[in-house]
Parts: C-alpha cells; sequence; structure tokens
C-alpha cells in the first residue's frame, strides 16, 4: 500500500468521518449504523472512497477489518482535519446562508412542505430553501449543518436513529403508506390477483421506503407472488407509474390524496394493507440563527 497523507489527498469530510467510523468501531456494520446507512451502500461508499484515492485502505482479510497499517497510523492526523474541517464549513456556511435549509424526504417535498413554507413565508420575511433526498441524505445534510432542519418519515420499526440529547424531534402530524393503482385498469389487477400475483413498484431496499415495503408490507401479502414491475426510489415516479395501470404503488396518502379523489386512483388500503407513517421535524440542539429559530417555532406551532 502506498504512503498517503490525508492533507495532500483532496479529502472530503463525510470521507474522513466514514474512515474514522470503522476505526472507532471496529466494524463495517457498526460503522454504517453510526453513519445512518445501509451495510450495502456503506460498503459500496467504502469502495468508491479507495477508487478515487487509489489506494486499499482496508485488510479485509481480517474479520472484522481493519485499516491498513499506513492509514491507521494517520488517524489522529484524519481527526484532526475534520475537526477543522466542520469548522470551517460552519463558518462559511453562517457568513454565507441567506435562507434557511429545510432537508426533506422526496414525498414530503412535493406533498406537505409548499404548504408549509407557504404558510410560513405568510406571516415572516424569510427565504427558505428545501433540498429534497432520501431519508438518510437528509440526515447527512442536518449532522454537517448544510441543513438547519429536517423533515422526515418514521414508523415504530424504523425511527430515525439518533444520539440521545444531540437533535430536538417534533411530531408534525401522522401520514399513511397506501397501495394505490389506476382506477380504470383494475379488471386487469382483478385477474392477476385471481393468479395470486401482484404486480409492484418497488423500493430500493436501502431507502427508507424500500425497508418498510420489505419489513412491514410484504410479510402481510404471503399469500401473494409480487412481481416487481418497475423500481425506483421517488415516491412521485411510484405514482406515475400506479397512474398508468403498470402496477400497484405504496405512496404516502397525502401524495396521492387528490388522484384518489379525483377517481383517477384507486386506494386498496383496505384490501392490501396501508402502513402507519410518522411525519416529522428535527434538528441540532446547537446555536441557531434567528430566521432558523422562527422558522422552527413556525413547525412546532402547528
Amino acid at each position: 500500500m502506498r504512503v498517503l497523507h490525508f492533507t495532500e489527498a483532496g479529502m472530503r469530510l463525510e470521507w474522513i468521518e466514514d474512515i474514522l467510523a470503522v476505526a472507532e468501531t471496529g466494524s463495517l456494520i457498526r460503522a454504517a449504523e453510526r453513519r445512518n446507512l445501509t451495510q450495502s451502500a456503506f460498503s459500496r461508499r467504502i469502495r468508491m472512497i479507495e477508487d478515487q484515492l487509489g489506494t486499499e485502505l482496508f485488510d479485509r482479510s481480517r474479520k472484522p477489518v481493519e485499516l491498513h497499517p499506513a492509514a491507521r497510523e494517520q488517524c489522529g492526523e484524519m481527526q484532526d482535519l475534520a475537526v477543522r474541517l466542520r469548522r470551517l464549513a460552519a463558518a462559511l456556511g453562517d457568513a454565507a446562508r441567506t435562507h434557511v435549509v429545510i432537508a426533506s424526504q422526496h414525498a414530503i417535498t412535493t406533498a406537505v412542505a409548499p404548504a408549509l413554507v407557504q404558510r410560513i413565508a405568510a406571516s415572516r420575511d424569510i427565504g427558505i430553501r428545501l433540498r429534497s433526498a432520501n431519508r438518510d441524505e437528509c440526515y447527512t445534510q442536518l449532522l454537517t449543518r448544510q441543513a438547519d432542519i429536517m423533515l422526515f418519515y418514521a414508523t415504530e420499526r424504523l425511527p430515525l436513529p439518533m444520539e440521545p440529547g444531540f437533535v430536538e424531534l417534533h411530531r408534525m402530524g401522522a401520514d399513511s403508506l397506501i397501495p394505490v393503482f389506476a382506477a380504470a385498469r383494475l379488471d386487469e389487477l382483478e385477474a392477476a390477483l385471481a393468479r395470486d400475483e401482484l404486480p409492484v413498484v418497488a423500493y430500493p431496499d436501502e431507502v427508507f421506503f424500500g425497508r418498510v415495503l420489505r419489513d412491514d408490507i410484504r410479510p402481510r401479502l404471503a399469500g401473494l407472488t409480487l412481481r416487481p414491475k418497475a423500481e425506483t426510489s421517488l415516491t412521485l415516479a411510484a405514482l406515475q407509474l400506479a397512474a398508468t395501470g403498470a402496477a400497484v404503488a405504496w405512496v404516502p396518502e397525502t401524495l396521492a390524496r387528490e388522484e384518489v379523489r379525483s377517481g383517477r386512483l384507486a386506494d386498496l388500503g383496505p384490501r392490501l394493507g396501508a402502513q402507519p407513517l410518522q411525519l416529522m421535524a428535527t434538528r441540532l440542539r446547537a446555536a441557531h440563527s434567528p430566521d432558523a429559530g422562527a422558522v422552527w417555532r413556525a413547525i412546532t406551532a402547528g
């Protein structure tokens, strides 16, 4: 392994934090949990980091994996660099930021956030920037102070893993993940169900709704053979696929509400089952700008 000096390697802060997570936990599994990623997604990211740096950082012949000695010797340097980068990012962000940044899951950005932003804007002269991403990416933005507030979904089985006392949480309300399908093509769906088959829009296992579909919904459909017709991480795309009659899609009720009311989509929740969702907001327990504080108070006031 060639000698690598991390201050000269064009390292990104999240790369350093990924490497340190493995070094400090001694396990890819525990490091992935700390970084709020699935093990497969975290392993891919570690491989990507090694590819970008042009060197192997970990000895995978050992169980659990270990940093190569040359990399382990620089853990102290990486820790110091991470601290400096966090301070620099925070200083630059505080100096340059003119908006309150809200990171939200894609479905929330489409279905819930617009009304929230309208309500805040109607009573306060505050600029708000919405950043839409999957749940894990939103949390990373919050932790790295790229976002002031995060909006996300949670279930009893899949809360957002957080360090106690590190963040503030507020339950904004409830939603439900419901199965929908094109109302005009229900006869085709009935024919598939008569064969004990269910065409579905799948979500990747590494995204939040993919885990909900796998762990909470699929076990209730044990008598059916699920036939994935498409896969997407975007609920809005899943909604459109259902509207064309391609397959059944489980999407948040708030996202599908108008289509169901119009009769274009049929809500199959009573037949196939729905999953309750908690709509949550969170922010770091830290100093906040006056504008960010005002937005948080507006959210928590309901």
